[in-house]
């Protein structure tokens, strides 16, 4: 009984404090008070040491820091017209790789591991709820306060159907054809008469023609804005 009263008041505690990242629920989900702690940590909180749960070994691991990390700093070095392939750059690209070695081999202290391995079960915990046991739900991050808002997924597919036909400002692609290369060449097409007219320079015509391998189509996505009054979802 004790017990019982122990845990119904740490949910009440859990569920009634007001704190910058609580999260918003709009659907009964019934979380244990440790899921709901995860929630409240916010959308920036990474659970330490997620290396360690990882499927890939070792050495996938450190080849792929280093070189993430290398490229980084050789890019900096080239920025400052500084040589990377001198005999103190490898001795120093050496370290680095050994320093990656010497930290990935070392063991956890006894505390953290115990955080790590308690964190990632209720990561996985709350993974499998929302990917398995509750596919009527969905996840996203709020607007302003950017921290979680966890509601119907029925109430969001009525939501955006509702925006799409009252504002008429996007088409639903129904097959795997994307219009976007017919979009890019008409405007380009557009833009290389006027400078046949004379129109447009061709300095003009290269600051407005777009950059086509960084082109992707304006999209709809719904994100709650539970700071105002009976609005939760913009484009």
């Amino acid at each position: 009984m004790k017990q019982q009263q122990r845990h119904h008041r740490s949910k009440i505690f859990i569920y009634t404090k007001i704190t910058a990242s609580l999260p918003f629920i709009d659907v009964d989900l019934n979380l244990t008070p440790q899921q709901m702690l995860m929630f409240i940590n916010g959308l920036k909180y990474i659970i330490p040491c997620q290396n360690r749960f990882s499927n890939q070994s070792t050495d996938q691991l450190i080849t792929k820091q280093y070189d993430k990390m290398s490229t980084i700093i050789k890019n900096c070095l080239w920025d400052h017209r500084i040589a990377t392939a001198d005999e103190r750059a490898k001795q120093a690209f050496q370290a680095l790789k050994d320093i990656l070695y010497k930290f990935q081999s070392k063991q956890l202290p006894r505390k953290l591991q115990l955080r790590t391995q308690r964190e990632h079960k209720i990561v996985q915990t709350i993974q499998k709820l929302l990917c398995r046991q509750r596919s009527n739900i969905i996840i996203c991050r709020t607007d302003k306060s950017k921290v979680f808002y966890i509601g119907k997924r029925n109430d969001f597919l009525c939501k955006t159907q509702e925006y799409m036909l009252r504002t008429q400002a996007y088409e639903e692609l129904t097959n795997d054809q994307c219009p976007l290369a017919i979009i890019y060449n008409t405007a380009k097409t557009l833009l290389e008469w006027l400078v046949k007219r004379n129109a447009l320079t061709s300095k003009q015509l290269k600051q407005l023609l777009p950059d086509k391998s960084q082109l992707e189509l304006s999209h709809y996505h719904a994100i709650p804005k539970p700071h105002k009054v009976n609005i939760f979802f913009y484009s």
